[in-house]
């Protein structure tokens, strides 16, 4: 982000040490706030990866998803394409919290203080990105159907400038990497 940083020191703080007048700080208390006004079911998140994937880099982000997650929020991921999953996919792999970086330095200690036991954290971090449900999964599962929609509409084409011969099921496949 480009916008100015200012330094913290000296600044009004809360009992437990966060900023006051801080809004980044805060997002916790902000994402419990809405799961709870709002009926079940009412509040996702919707994770729009940058093309670089440095949003996996990112304490603040990470935090954020992390929490989305033991909240029980739905989840979802926009990638921008599948060549930049393929690219950064192996980046992904263990990935670790204490290698995040966050602008503000105090702001990394202060998410790494909440966090009591990071290899449980990052083994937690690494399955949420990578299980069979987590959230590449779902990415790829709407890639599928995209491929296999494009394949639809292909067939579909060409059916209407060559009538089919034969009526033999036709089996439609897609792979990525």
């Amino acid at each position: 982000c480009a916008t100015e940083k200012h330094d913290t020191a000296g600044l009004a703080r809360l009992a437990d040490g966060r900023l006051i007048c801080s809004e980044i700080n805060k997002f916790d208390d902000m994402m419990d706030c809405l799961a709870k006004s709002l009926p079940p079911g009412g509040f996702a998140q919707c994770i729009a990866v940058d093309a670089e994937f440095e949003l996996f880099q990112r304490a603040w982000c990470i935090a954020e998803i992390h929490r989305a997650s033991t909240m029980g929020l739905h989840q979802s991921m926009e990638l921008l394409s599948e060549r930049c999953w393929s690219r950064h996919r192996s980046e992904l792999e263990n990935l670790r919290v204490e290698d995040m970086k966050a602008t503000n330095s105090n702001d990394k200690v202060a998410i790494l203080a909440k966090i009591p036991d990071k290899g449980a954290f990052n083994a937690e971090l690494n399955r949420m990105v990578f299980d069979e449900k987590g959230l590449m999964r779902s990415w790829q599962d709407g890639l599928d159907i995209v491929c296999m929609l494009g394949k639809v509409l292909k067939m579909s084409a060409a059916s209407q400038m060559e009538p089919r011969k034969s009526r033999a099921p036709v089996t439609l496949q897609c792979t990525y990497s």
